[in-house]
């Protein structure tokens, strides 16, 4: 994002914090929407996290409870993270056997899962105890598997 802000006439002021406050609202409201706008197509949870986080200087911190953006910015982050984490649990299931299922689970848990850890503690938990739960679940049906298979030797 740019910290200059154009006006009507096109012409840019590159300190925000110059501007009233109510104008800053307004640009935050916007830039809020433009963000809800690029998680709802966001492909990681890494970008989710980077377009959650807006930075609040000066006077604005003070105002921000004004703008709804930001708490619908939060709720639509909390959304996309959600289905982002099912999308990865859809294909942990579809793993067959407990080599893929743990590699696909420990990529799951270092490249996007870490980035559920400050924002969204309780999903990340959850991540961790129902892959952790399948990978289980996938090796005890393997074990069975083989029991039979020697069985009918």
């Amino acid at each position: 994002m740019s910290n200059s802000v154009i006006f009507p006439d096109n012409s840019a002021m590159t300190d925000p914090q110059s501007l009233p406050i109510e104008v800053q609202l307004a640009a935050l409201e916007t830039d809020c929407h433009f963000r809800q706008t690029k998680i709802r197509q966001a492909g990681s949870m890494k970008d989710v996290a980077q377009l959650k986080d807006v930075p609040l200087r000066g006077a604005l911190r003070d105002e921000a409870y004004k703008v709804n953006g930001l708490k619908q910015l939060d709720v639509q982050a909390e959304q996309r993270m959600r289905d982002l984490l099912m999308s990865h649990f859809m294909e942990l299931r579809a793993q067959t056997s407990v080599a893929a299922m743990d590699a696909a689970r420990h990529h799951f848990m270092s490249r996007d899962w870490m980035f559920l850890k400050s924002s969204f503690p309780q999903m990340h938990r959850e991540a961790e105890t129902e892959s952790e739960r399948m990978l289980r679940r996938l090796e005890r049906e393997t074990e069975i598997k083989r029991a039979k298979l020697r069985g009918k030797k």
